[in-house]
Order: C-alpha cells, then structure tokens, then sequence
C-alpha cells in the first residue's frame, strides 16, 4: 500500500468518524467545499429554508414515499403517524410511507411510472428499480440545485465519491443512503453446525473449500438445506474481475470481456455438481426474493454478496433466530453508492419539501430510527448506549437499515459490534477503489441488443447458476442464444466507450 493511499484511506476514515460524531450530537456541518452543492451558502445564508435550518412559514404538504420491504407490517400506519409527527413539526409536510415487496418493486413502480402517477420519493438502485436506465427514461429530477438550497447540510454528509454514483451526465439524480459501499463477497454459515462440525473457518479461502462441509450437513441433518441460493453465487469479485468493465484487474489493456468466461463457466459446473448432489436447495432457480433461501433457518449456509460490518444480526433475525459467522472470500472493494439511493420522481409537485425530507431522514437520529425499528416502547426498547432491544412480534419490523437512509444515525440492535458503525467507515475508506471508477456505459446505442440479451438472461441465468440446469447441456445453448441477441455487438460497444473514457482520462 502506498504512502499517498494510506494517508486518503486514514482521511476518510477521519472524516466519516467526525460525520457520526456530528451524527450523534447534532451538530452542524462545515462548508469548506466552495465547488460542492452544497457549499455554496452557508446554512444559516441560505435563501430557501433548509430542514436544517429554522423554519420559516410552510404551507402544509403531502409527501409520497415508495421502497421495497420484506413484508408488510400491520402496525405500518401507527408508524406513520409518528413519522408525520417529527416531519410536521419540522418542515410542516406528512408523508405517505407505500411499502411493495421486494419481489413486485420493479413491476409495481414501472406500472406507477407508466402512468405518470404523482409521486415523490423513489427507491432506486444499480440491481432494482434501475437507477441508470429510469433516469434515462426521464422519470428522476437533478437536484443539483435543490441541494443547493434546500440540502446543503445533506450534500456535506458524504464524500463526493458517494455522489458521484448518483450522477448521470454530470449531474445528481438520488442521494445515497449512507452505508457499506465496499463489497466483501463472502458466506454466511449458521453458528450451529459450524460449532457442531468444528469447522475451521480460517481455512476457507476460495468458495470449494466449503464443499466437505456442505456433504456433513447432508449426510447427518435431515431437514437442512446445506446450501441456500436464488441465481447462485458468481460473481466478477470472486476471479479478479473488476465488474466495472468487466475486465480483469491485471490487465492493463482493459480488454472487456464477453458476458460467459471461462470463470463463469468453472463456476456453473460447481454448483450443478452441489445441486445434483442435493447441496442446495431445489426450488432455487424460482426464488424471488434471496431472503427466502434462508429465512425459516433450516438453510446451513449461503452466500453474502455485501459482507458489511454488522450483518450478522440482521442475518440472524431473517434465518429464524439462529447466530451465524461470516466468512470472506475476497478483500473489500470499494463498489459504489448505487446499491441503495432514493430520487425525487419528475411528476412530484413539491420538489423542495422532497428535499427537505430527505435531508431530515439523513440527519434526524429520531426520524431515522422510527422509519428502521418503529416506536419506542412498542417495537423496540432501549438497553445500554447506543444498543437496543428489538420485539420482531410487536407489529413493525424492517431489518432494511439501509433502504430509508444514512446509517450513522441508527440504534445498534443488541447482538452488533458495538464499533459497527466505525468499521463501516473504515471498510469503505479502505475498499480498493477500480480505475474504471466514474466509466458509464451508455446502452443507447445498442438498446434492442440489451433488451434481447437481458430476455436470455431471463430464460437461462437463474437455472444456470443454481445448477438447476446441466452446463453441458445448455450452457452453449445459453451462449448461442446471447450471440444471437447481440451480445457480441454490446461488447464491441462497451469496448469502444471504454476506450474513449480511458483517453479521455489519461488512462491509457
């Protein structure tokens, strides 16, 4: 590690450290970034109101809020009343908290959008609900300059890295929800059988290794699934592959390479062999929602695509109570703020009360926290510091910290690392940041090819990396079939885009 990169890497973690310290005692931000949105008046010069800043005269307004839950929760309205009461309070707007299930957001909000429904605030991400191509679509505003004005002490919540993924021709389209932005790829194992079995997780290193654990699990406890998945587990992370070209890390060239490698196709006859020898579970090519691999606690291990700090207990409360450990595969890289960011919708009719929600929801620990864990008293106590008890019976229960926004202001539920929040900061400070990093492929060019490849994709994927379906078989099929539908073409595209951006950035 360099010299120059240590010393961004202590930097940020110093910055992040002095965000959760502002975070916990409410104190206000600096403004040292003349050229930030959100350093061009300070705070208390603003000429439009900010939820920062004393409220002048409102009028009342309705805001409408979509996200993707779980579940739905029966005491969600008793929880948005306390919501409205924070909010009304402090900017004089309430708002509509619309809830969908994980496994309809994407078909719901297109359908919303089609009919350009009035909303206001959008859950969007880089894998649901698009936020690429839906703003390309015109369905977001730029905020630039309603971060200007009306959330400044927002912008200056996050680095400029962070909002450089809500970015889309130079300007801001969402705000991050602050959490793990560096991907740890990984397994999750239940505490039980790894204890049970003496597994040595220190030994696992690459994902075969976990294989003669997976046969115990099958030879002796009937029942268990020994391994759970929805689409498997490839990914670019796990074979040095940087999914940002894709190109492989050590290349200098930047060659992008085809959607099947020969790591992808190592990979699919891996887990056929797990699913063939009944390793995993049969219904997997089906699943909607990955939770459901998991989440009635009779699944051994599956695998993590995040491996953030803390996850352990949000893991523990989806697999039916049980403790798990986690088990890294890969360092950390610092992949982005796009997993998890809410946009204000084009149709909204009050654009600047949006903002001042949003900045609200990132910056009011008490608003924050009602929206993650519900009321006080009733759906969580709390114990010692920072530390709470949460009743997942008592009628709203999320486990989706990080769906509503910034979790520097969040109650640690009992069972976390009490320096969560810290080791967030410092995984994301030191996640190994891609040279591909600020590249965006424009599909333009190629829109009927990527509306067929993704049609394959639909048919064969899945099935292809579950082991449902024989890669002798059908994995060249699956790779006619792409060739056919323009893969080739997209590649091509990719290529040249990429090599236009590495030019024009002094890269190559």
């Amino acid at each position: 590690m360099t010299r120059k990169k240590t010393r961004f890497q202590w930097m940020s973690v110093l910055a992040l450290s002095s965000a959760l310290a502002m975070a916990l005692t409410g104190c206000g931000s600096s403004t040292d970034n003349a050229s930030d949105p959100g350093s061009s008046a300070s705070p208390s010069g603003s000429a439009a109101p900010s939820a920062s800043t004393g409220m002048k005269k409102l009028d009342p307004v309705e805001l409408t809020w979509y996200y993707p839950q779980n579940k739905a929760n029966p005491d969600l309205q008793l929880v948005n009343d306390a919501v409205n009461k924070i909010t009304q309070e402090k900017i004089n707007a309430t708002i509509k908290l619309m809830p969908i299930d994980f496994g309809t957001y994407e078909q719901k909000m297109n359908t919303i959008v089609a009919s350009n429904e009035v909303t206001d605030i959008i859950w969007t991400s880089n894998w649901l609900f698009k936020f690429d191509l839906n703003q390309k679509k015109g369905v977001f505003q730029p905020l630039d300059d309603l971060l200007k004005n009306q959330g400044q002490k927002l912008y200056q919540t996050m680095e400029e890295k962070f909002w450089n993924d809500a970015k889309m021709d130079g300007k801001i389209y969402a705000v991050p929800n602050y959490q793990i932005s560096a991907t740890r790829v990984g397994l999750v194992i239940q505490k039980r059988f790894a204890d049970k079995y003496k597994l040595d997780t220190s030994s696992i290193k690459k994902i075969e290794d976990i294989e003669p654990f997976l046969k115990q699990i099958k030879d002796n406890e009937p029942g268990i699934v020994p391994f759970g998945t929805t689409r498997g587990f490839y990914t670019g992370y796990l074979y040095n592959i940087d999914p940002k070209g894709p190109v492989y890390k050590n290349d200098p060239t930047f060659k992008v390479l085809p959607d099947v490698t020969n790591e992808m196709r190592d990979n699919f006859k891996l887990v056929h062999s797990w699913y063939t020898k009944g390793y995993i579970n049969q219904d997997a090519a089906t699943l909607k929602n990955a939770a459901d691999a998991y989440n009635k606690g009779t699944t051994a291990v599956w695998f993590d695509f995040t491996g953030k700090p803390g996850s352990e207990v949000e893991f523990k409360a989806a697999d039916g109570g049980n403790d798990v450990v986690l088990v890294p595969l890969a360092k950390a890289v610092f992949s982005g703020a796009a997993s998890t960011m809410n946009a204000i919708s084009r149709t909204s009719k009050n654009p600047e009360r949006a903002m001042m929600f949003l900045e609200l929801v990132n910056t009011d620990k008490e608003l924050y926290n009602t929206l993650v864990y519900g009321i006080e008293g009733k759906h969580y106590t709390k114990t010692t510091g920072n530390f709470i008890k949460i009743n997942q019976d008592a009628g709203y229960f999320t486990n989706t910290d990080w769906i509503f926004g910034s979790i520097i202001n969040e109650y640690l539920p009992e069972g976390s690392p009490a320096d969560k929040l810290e080791q967030t900061a410092k995984v994301n400070a030191e996640g190994e940041v891609s040279p591909l990093t600020g590249f965006v492929f424009n599909t333009d060019p190629v829109k009927t090819e990527t509306a067929n490849v993704k049609a394959v994709n639909d048919e064969y994927f899945a099935a292809l990396g579950t082991g449902t379906l024989d890669p002798e078989k059908y994995l060249p099929v699956y790779e006619e079939k792409l060739k056919k539908a323009g893969a080739d073409v997209i590649v091509a595209e990719r290529q040249k885009q990429l090599d236009a951006w590495l030019k024009a950035n002094g890269k190559k």
